[in-house]
């Protein structure tokens, strides 16, 4: 089985710089090896926490204000993304958001396969009205606390592991041929 692993950032505002924390879960052979976030202190000029953002995921600016920055975590998130393939749920956004802060603190951006959950839920579990995280992960019985970065994150491989048993695939590329979707390449 294909060593993955789930990224999930919350932004303070509308800007992809504007991360203040991110959870990452990893998961070998069926197992969930590891579970870690931390909270990002956004760079200037992308540091205002928007009202909606806050109510969406509770984080303020005093949270982070001793938070490290994306660039002294980096170093981390690679360690744990090594060998991996990458998902998220809406991945695009997760992914704009990893890119975007590599771009800005000079960083080399992570050469990885990824796939997207909702898009992959979609096809696997056609029958669910909808394909949020909260739902998909309800219909498998997954705990969760939305919109909390590790939480969020762990319910995510859940979520691509138990569609990996469903369906007993559990090579990606045979997985992505099988529900008609593409890995995405980042890097």
């Amino acid at each position: 089985m294909t060593k993955l692993c789930a990224i999930d950032f919350e932004t303070a505002n509308a800007s992809s710089l504007s991360a203040c924390a991110v959870g990452i879960s990893v998961m070998e052979d069926g197992v969930l090896t590891e579970n870690w976030s931390t909270l990002i202190k956004p760079p200037k000029k992308h540091d205002e926490f928007s009202f909606h953002n806050i109510m969406v995921h509770g984080i303020t600016k005093n949270m982070v204000e001793n938070a490290p920055t994306f660039d002294e975590i980096y170093p981390k998130l690679l360690e744990l993304m090594d060998g991996a393939v990458l998902c998220a749920h809406n991945a695009e956004f997760d992914m704009k958001v990893l890119q975007s802060l590599c771009l800005h603190y000079h960083l080399p951006i992570p050469k990885k396969d990824y796939f997207c959950t909702v898009r992959l839920s979609r096809s696997a579990l056609p029958n669910l009205e909808r394909h949020r995280l909260n739902v998909v992960a309800e219909h498998f019985e997954i705990e969760l606390n939305h919109h909390d970065a590790s939480s969020d994150a762990r319910a995510c491989v859940l979520i691509a592991s138990n569609i990996m048993g469903a369906s007993d695939i559990y090579d990606v590329d045979t997985l992505m041929s099988a529900y008609r979707q593409t890995l995405k390449h980042m890097g």
